[in-house]
């Protein structure tokens, strides 16, 4: 999993320096298992010539290194700097600036993705027909629920995909709502946001391409439906093995009507366009027993570990190569263009 600097390459995987180890050559090991270590193994199955490099804190040396490495593509894998993860905007805007061609979202589009409110609005405005967006507010200093009836769905505006989502998250009563924004407030989550929550079932749509190709969506099953049973996607849900088993959760393709498949095909596409998205990304959905579409999220360089969503093809459906060779040639198609 090595390669020594100034050597030149195809691809350079760009990475968080937690991910891995320096060692004495100048390269950098990455963990065995990790997300990396699979996409790195990919990137030579399919014929890459690859390096490793972190991202350093020294900007200077982080444009130095690339600059010897001299690669086609950077396939950039970080996710924060010193451990914020909000600030992962920075690495693509400096990206951009010394002119480095690299795979993923560009800073415009994560920075709107990831205000949950900014994006749902953008949206809304843009993506007229086909699709609905929840309902929201940022709470008063009363903690009332406004307009809103309960339940009502509070979460970080502005934290990553399932980041402090758990039961506490759905509240039905003004003194649960008081207690939720107080526990994010102490986790230092704010500002919060809350939701009219959408009775209905959860959709994942997976995109490639810039067109982008719209994949079959996902539909999240809760196999055993006993008291307590999880109503949405928490972290627990997605992360916690043991709890998975518990409550027989997993991932199937959603059997929908023609129609309701093609009006998700197209309404992807646009929010894609609109949050600015590039190379691949998974669109959050809920859909009602009436087939009304919801869009919840966007996740821009989403997981890309093998195994995500309990499948061997990965978030998207397809074989796993194939999957990273088409973000490459994605990101390389779009330089060309």
């Amino acid at each position: 999993m090595l390669m020594r600097t100034g050597m030149g390459c195809d691809v350079v995987l760009l990475v968080d320096a937690e991910t891995g180890t320096p060692i004495s050559n100048g390269g950098f090991r990455v963990d065995a298992g990790s997300v990396e270590s699979q996409v790195l193994k990919a990137l030579r199955q399919c014929g890459y010539r690859v390096a490793v490099t972190p991202y350093d804190a020294d900007k200077r040396q982080t444009v130095k290194t690339l600059r010897a490495l001299s690669p086609r593509v950077i396939f950039n894998l970080t996710e924060w700097i010193d451990g914020d993860r909000t600030r992962d905007h920075e690495i693509t805007s400096l990206l951009d600036r010394h002119g480095f061609c690299y795979t993923g979202t560009a800073g415009d589009g994560l920075r709107l993705a990831r205000d949950k409110a900014r994006a749902k609005a953008r949206v809304k405005a843009a993506v007229r027909a086909g699709v609905a967006v929840p309902r929201d507010y940022s709470p008063p200093s009363r903690h009332s629920s406004g307009d809103l009836p309960y339940p009502v769905f509070v979460k970080p505006r502005l934290a990553d995909g399932s980041d402090a989502i758990s039961g506490a998250a759905l509240v039905h009563t003004h003194g649960a709502l008081r207690q939720r924004i107080k526990s994010l407030r102490q986790r230092k989550l704010t500002p919060a946001m809350c939701e009219e929550y959408i009775e209905g079932r959860d959709l994942f749509v997976a995109l490639l391409g810039n067109k982008p190709n719209v994949m079959l969506p996902l539909k999240l099953v809760v196999g055993r439906q006993d008291a307590g049973a999880p109503q949405f996607a928490t972290r627990l849900l997605k992360h916690d093995d043991a709890y998975k088993r518990r409550w027989r959760v997993s991932y199937r393709e959603a059997k929908l009507p023609r129609a309701v498949l093609a009006k998700i095909r197209k309404v992807s596409q646009k929010i894609f366009h609109t949050l600015k998205l590039r190379d691949y990304a998974r669109l959050d959905f809920r859909l009602t027993a009436d087939n009304r579409l919801y869009f919840i999220e966007a996740n821009p360089n989403p997981d890309l570990g093998r195994h995500t969503f309990g499948r061997e093809r990965c978030f998207a459906g397809v074989e796993y190569p194939e999957l990273i060779r088409r973000i490459v040639q994605s990101a390389l198609h779009r330089r060309r263009s």
